[in-house]
């Protein structure tokens, strides 16, 4: 990898010192992340901008902002769209309420993918990649592509061994993830990951789906979470890359392209890492005495029918929804196992 993307930067960057070079004009962008400064999440997209910044030969940087400098979470696609800033890392989930159901199957839903590898699959060698940007278009914004993540999981103040155990519990999700955590007897609510830690500590809420082992050590849940829950509520899930589309139409296709391959070797990177940071965040949280409750694989794959019901369902409600329905089924179908 390290050496494909050498001589793609050389080849880069000799186009551009060519004369008549449409990189000539330098183009400074920000980034705002969905997410605080050191987490994994804000280090791979930081990662993303050098990237850029090396395959563009600086014609093309990004300074990069942590969740909420700029825009709050809940405004993150208004504020893209609008062009507060260039760019910025969303979750669609979050926004269905603008873009409907097809926010959540661009997020991920548990009972789909289970690694990165199958979710770098269904984007890039399906249609699913071309469908999201169709639904996020009307909203003066560029889907460049997903932030591929290890899987994201619950950490819980109570211990969790099958869907008995949510009874009553109140839980911070969203998506198909509040459905489906309702349909087995819990409460729901949202807000921002800034605040899971203190919501833990005081009560506002039993359990928290936020991130991989990594994201969840970083932000120290296990001081307030005696539990975590595995396998992942959602095994392979990703937040995404977007543009201003006003901005992503003034840069040179070369440009364009550079972003798109940035996208992609970032979340390889990250995912790459991810696999050592969260073992090793995993093994650090048990050590200050936190418990890993494994739910059985039957009991799971139980769960996990139930879940599909849910996103299925989405299939009802437009026709973005119904085409991504079709292409999960179609997908899970071909890996054997719908």
């Amino acid at each position: 990898m390290n050496a494909l993307k050498t001589i793609a930067c050389a080849g880069i960057a000799l186009a551009a010192a060519l004369p008549g070079s449409a990189s000539a004009q330098e183009f400074a962008w920000r980034i705002q992340s969905n997410v605080q400064a050191g987490e994994p999440g804000y280090v791979a997209l930081e990662r993303f901008a050098e990237i850029v910044d090396e395959m563009s030969a600086g014609a093309l940087t990004f300074e990069v902002f942590p969740v909420d400098a700029i825009y709050p979470v809940a405004d993150g696609l208004d504020a893209i769209g609008s062009g507060v800033i260039e760019a910025g890392m969303l979750t669609g989930a979050i926004y269905t309420g603008q873009i409907g159901p097809i926010g959540t199957l661009e997020t991920g839903v548990p009972g789909s993918m289970r690694t990165a590898i199958e979710r770098y699959n269904f984007f890039y060698h399906t249609d699913f990649l071309d469908l999201v940007r169709e639904a996020f278009e009307p909203f003066n914004v560029y889907y460049l592509g997903p932030q591929l993540s290890s899987g994201w999981d619950l950490v819980s103040t109570v211990p969790i061994h099958g869907p008995e155990d949510f009874e009553g519990l109140r839980i911070r999700a969203y998506g198909v993830e509040a459905d489906w955590f309702t349909a087995m007897g819990a409460s729901t609510l949202f807000f921002g990951g800034g605040e899971i830690y203190t919501n833990l500590a005081t009560g506002v809420v039993d359990a928290a789906r936020w991130a991989s082992p990594a994201g969840n050590f970083n932000n120290s849940f296990q001081e307030v979470a005696g539990y975590y829950i595995q396998p992942s509520s959602i095994g392979a899930p990703n937040n995404c890359f977007t543009v201003n589309m006003d901005a992503w139409n003034t840069l040179p296709p070369h440009l364009q392209a550079i972003m798109e391959q940035a996208a992609i070797i970032s979340s390889m990177e990250y995912v790459g890492l991810a696999n050592m940071q969260d073992a090793s965040a995993l093994a650090q949280m048990q050590a200050q005495g936190m418990q890993v409750i494994t739910i059985e694989p039957a009991v799971w794959a139980e769960m996990e029918a139930q879940a599909r019901q849910f996103w299925r369902a989405y299939a009802e409600d437009d026709d973005l929804a119904r085409r991504g329905v079709e292409m999960y089924d179609a997908f899970l179908a071909q890996m054997g196992r719908n």
